[in-house]
């Protein structure tokens, strides 16, 4: 659910653009605008985050309601499909770190790797069990320093008797938790919205195709499902060749072939959108890490 926005949104046909006949979305504000809040890499930044402190939501307001009612997307378990995956980085803390790749000889694409989660497996242990099993690559979780809206621990007493923050502390202002973890870095999500689903309004203009809920039209081709992939940063446990003794099955064995990259050759292989997004914000982590952050992780291997 987005903030629980206090604006109602008001989509006008007749109101357009100078110059073009494509409709446009006016905004009729109901509250005071939110302050804005920084990002550090405001570059890959996907939606736009408002300070705590500076926006509050009258959730007595019918309107508030309409909007988390049609904004919702809610499915059953059995319409779900929930992958992990990892980007994968050797020598991490080098002036020239590579980033593994599968090339799936299937379809004729170089993608991350990743795979559906078991019962009972834990979204990080599925990412790394799916890893190995996908590129014959032992790995293990990659810490990074970085922002994340998980609840960070409660403050810890140490042998010595001094508390130690292991996280970081949450931000009152923003409600991110900044540091060192191995948190999931973040999702790709599809979810299946057909043309009868939308606002009759909507449908009636004829360019549902061009809104901006397009990142939700795009269910898994093959069962129709909704696809939810959490994205983890990993690194290799020992060398980086491939070893078919990690991979039990024998259509990965003939489907994947593995690779390692830089950071732009991966890039400009990769098909998906979400994947290429995936290893950007990795590398804004990695060049973001301090000689005490690495040292930090160099203690707990």
């Amino acid at each position: 659910m987005a903030q629980g926005s206090n604006e109602k949104f008001v989509w006008a046909a007749v109101k357009k653009n100078p110059g073009t006949t494509r409709p446009v979305k006016t905004t009729a504000t109901l509250t005071k605008a939110p302050v804005k809040v920084m990002r550090k890499f405001r570059e890959l930044a996907r939606r736009e985050l408002w300070a705590k402190t500076s926006h509050s939501v009258d959730w007595k307001d019918d309107r508030v309601w309409e909007k988390i009612t049609k904004e919702g997307c809610y499915h059953g378990a059995d319409e779900m499909m929930v992958s992990c995956g990892t980007v994968t980085v050797s020598e991490a803390d080098s002036p020239q770190p590579k980033i593994m790749l599968v090339y799936n000889k299937n379809i004729g694409i170089y993608q991350l790797p990743k795979g559906r989660k078991n019962f009972e497996e834990g979204f990080l242990e599925a990412a790394l069990r799916e890893t190995t099993e996908e590129t014959g690559v032992a790995v293990a979780p990659l810490r990074l320093r970085f922002g994340s809206r998980s609840t960070p621990p409660k403050l810890v007493q140490t042998t010595a008797g001094v508390r130690e923050d292991k996280y970081g502390v949450e931000d009152a202002l923003t409600g991110i938790t900044e540091g060192l973890s191995n948190e999931s870095i973040g999702t790709s999500e599809w979810c299946s919205i057909t043309l009868a689903s939308l606002p009759w309004k909507i449908q009636a203009l004829g360019f549902w195709s061009r809104l901006p809920i397009e990142a939700h039209l795009d269910p898994d081709p093959a069962t129709n499902a909704w696809r939810h992939i959490y994205w983890f940063a990993a690194r290799p446990v020992g060398d980086t060749i491939r070893d078919e003794g990690r991979m039990p099955e024998e259509e990965d064995r003939k489907k994947f072939t593995t690779f390692w990259f830089t950071e732009t050759e991966a890039i400009s292989r990769l098909k998906l959108e979400d994947e290429k997004f995936m290893v950007r914000i990795t590398f804004a982590y990695l060049r973001n890490m301090s000689a005490s952050d690495w040292a930090s992780n160099r203690n707990q291997e």
